[in-house]
């Protein structure tokens, strides 16, 4: 029996077709991962931004209550050192009030001491009469200062007048005080319970010598006398 060789030819397109199937697929496997991955990354980088934006606000925000906190920690301070100036100034004002109370109490019980018997009698005193120049030619301010001398420090009322002797061309003159104030003053008003100071301007006119000032105290009211005092013109001018 004779063998025969028989060969078979295969076509080799279904598996290259296969093969082929195969590549693409897996291609588009990869370029789908690559799509995905590019997505994720783009949400990443949106998320980042969003949270980079959000601090970045709340940094700003921050340092903007930052600064206001600063400037008014600024204004406190600066309160702070005004209040204790002006307290400071207070104190000292109040000290120097106390001061010269002290003093005018003093003098007032000093004066008391060494009133004369009118004054006594009428309960008042012209405690201070004293004048001032005031750089012009017959021009001075006078400064007038009465006491009660009682201790039960009743009110006061009335007035007082000022007059002011001496020499004019050679003759005996007595000027007013409403003379050589210009009118401006006349009857001094008075009106205290412990003290009154009274001040004023006067001009005498030219040529006149003064001698001496009168200081007539008309109080009004039971039990309140009237009197005068008079000073020498050389032991008053300052």
């Amino acid at each position: 029996m004779s063998s025969r060789l028989v060969i078979k030819s295969h076509s080799l397109w279904p598996r290259r077709a296969k093969l082929a199937l195969m590549l693409l697929a897996l291609g588009l496997g990869s370029w789908g991962v690559f799509l995905l991955g590019q997505q994720a990354a783009g949400l990443d980088n949106d998320s980042l931004r969003i949270e980079r934006d959000r601090l970045r606000a709340l940094l700003a925000e921050t340092e903007a209550g930052n600064r206001r906190l600063s400037s008014r920690v600024v204004v406190l301070e600066r309160a702070e050192q005004i209040d204790r100036q002006a307290y400071g100034e207070v104190e000292r004002s109040l000290k120097q009030v106390q001061d010269e109370m002290l003093e005018l109490r003093e003098e007032v019980a000093f004066y008391r001491g060494i009133v004369s018997p009118a004054e006594t009698a009428s309960g008042l005193s012209v405690t201070r009469f004293s004048l001032f120049g005031m750089g012009g030619e017959g021009v001075y301010r006078f400064k007038l200062v009465l006491t009660q001398l009682r201790t039960n420090n009743r009110l006061v009322k009335g007035h007082a007048r000022i007059a002011i002797e001496g020499v004019l061309h050679g003759k005996q003159t007595r000027l007013s005080l409403k003379e050589v104030s210009g009118g401006t003053l006349g009857r001094l008003k008075l009106r205290f319970k412990y003290f009154q100071n009274i001040e004023g301007d006067i001009v005498l006119p030219e040529g006149f010598l003064p001698s001496r000032v009168i200081i007539e105290v008309v109080p009004v009211g039971k039990g309140w006398k009237p009197f005068k005092k008079s000073f020498d013109w050389s032991d008053i001018v300052a």
